[in-house]
């Protein structure tokens, strides 16, 4: 065998890696053996072709794996001192897993070929001495068993994104089924009875009575068509935000004080409070306002009569954060991996007969995301939910 120091093969490496094009940039090489000459040898066949970079351990290789270095193909050979080719090749798919390996082995071995195939995902054998031309197109053959895996993890992310979108395609249908055609056909139906000269004899107060229900009917439907459109303009990055100096207490109060009827007419207590300094904080106003509507009006959709709800601003150096807390229900376990999820209907039921499209909370959380902010809830089940805005000062 031939003598070679090993700093001869790193300076050829290195050598092969500078005079490389743009192909051989593509094309990532690592080759693992214990004998210098070996290492050299192969450098020089494959550099005209590709990146190489060589190890003389297991160890060696590994730590060139966890600096950075990808490879798409690694050639090892079996028998080294201290970690097999086997071993070394099984703990390399940790580090690189789409790496397609080759076992370079001068015996045969029975049992270390099939440790090679259980442990190292071994994708050919190539026995010592080999053939130039053999060995060149094994690896050429690696290269394209790496091509062909990049595309099939390719294309089943692909298929797995076609696939979400159809079934939330499906979901949407599903929506639009039930939560549109059902309120249509009652408004149908309710207008089919205020028909003049239908057979009935309908007062003033049933008349008010069916404009009430029409026009809540109608809100219903048109805060579902929102969402869908809020929903698919943040999605595709079309919906405009300007974050500008806002003084957010003012909002809040504002919020608070539209809902103070609702709230009593449910018998829930609505408390609001806040520092008597100004709260500023970069925000779009029509979009904070959307957020905290939804809060607020979730807590008292789903708060229980004679309960409270609580809504405060908070501060500190970097933030201004307004919490929302109720005396709700609270979120089980399974509401809390599914919160913030679009199209979600939680456990928890509206306490007065009100309406919930399962969009409100999953665009509050990408309106807030879009003004760089952060929102969470904490909850204890049975006792209530505090959902937290947090909003970057000016």
């Amino acid at each position: 065998m031939l003598k070679i120091k090993k700093s001869d093969t790193q300076n050829f490496e290195q050598n092969s890696e500078q005079s490389a094009g743009a192909h051989v940039q593509q094309r990532r090489l690592l080759v693992v053996d214990d004998e210098p000459g070996i290492l050299l040898l192969l450098t020089s066949l494959f550099a005209p072709l590709y990146t190489v970079r060589v190890a003389g351990s297991g160890a060696e290789a590994l730590h060139i794996l966890h600096g950075g270095y990808a490879p798409q193909v690694i050639i090892a050979d079996q028998r080294m001192p201290c970690m097999t080719g086997a071993q070394f090749l099984g703990q390399s798919l940790k580090i690189a897993p789409s790496a397609v390996r080759v076992t370079l082995t001068g015996y045969t071995d029975i049992k270390e070929i099939v440790e090679s195939i259980n442990n190292g995902s071994i994708y050919r054998f190539v026995g010592k001495p080999w053939e130039d031309e053999e060995l060149l197109e094994t690896v050429r053959l690696c290269f394209e068993q790496y091509d062909l895996i990049t595309q099939n993890v390719e294309l089943e992310a692909a298929l797995s994104q076609v696939q979400m979108l159809n079934e939330e395609k499906n979901e949407i249908m599903g929506i639009v089924s039930h939560d549109l055609k059902n309120p249509i056909s009652a408004i149908l139906g309710m207008t089919e009875l205020m028909v003049p000269n239908n057979g009935l004899h309908l007062g003033t107060a049933d008349y008010q009575q069916f404009a009430q229900l029409i026009r809540q009917t109608g809100m219903n439907m048109l805060e579902l068509v929102k969402g869908l459109l809020d929903d698919h303009w943040l999605e595709s990055g079309t919906m405009e935000l300007s974050s500008t100096a806002l003084d957010v207490s003012v909002l809040a109060k504002f919020v608070v004080d539209d809902y103070r009827q609702r709230a009593k007419d449910k018998n829930i207590t609505l408390h609001y409070d806040a520092p008597n300094d100004r709260m500023i904080a970069l925000a779009d106003e029509r979009r904070l306002h959307q957020v905290l509507d939804n809060l607020v009006s979730n807590a008292v959709k789903y708060s229980p009569t004679g309960t409270n709800v609580f809504v405060s601003i908070t501060h500190d150096t970097d933030t201004v954060r307004i919490s929302v807390r109720d005396e709700g229900p609270g979120l089980s376990d399974e509401d809390k991996t599914k919160l913030f999820g679009k199209f979600v209907r939680l456990s928890a039921q509206p306490t007065g007969g009100e309406h919930s499209s399962g969009l409100g909370l999953s665009i509050v959380k990408k309106i807030v995301e879009a003004m760089r902010g952060r929102v969470w809830c904490e909850s204890v089940f049975g006792e209530g939910a505090t959902f937290v805005v947090e909003l970057p000062k000016n």
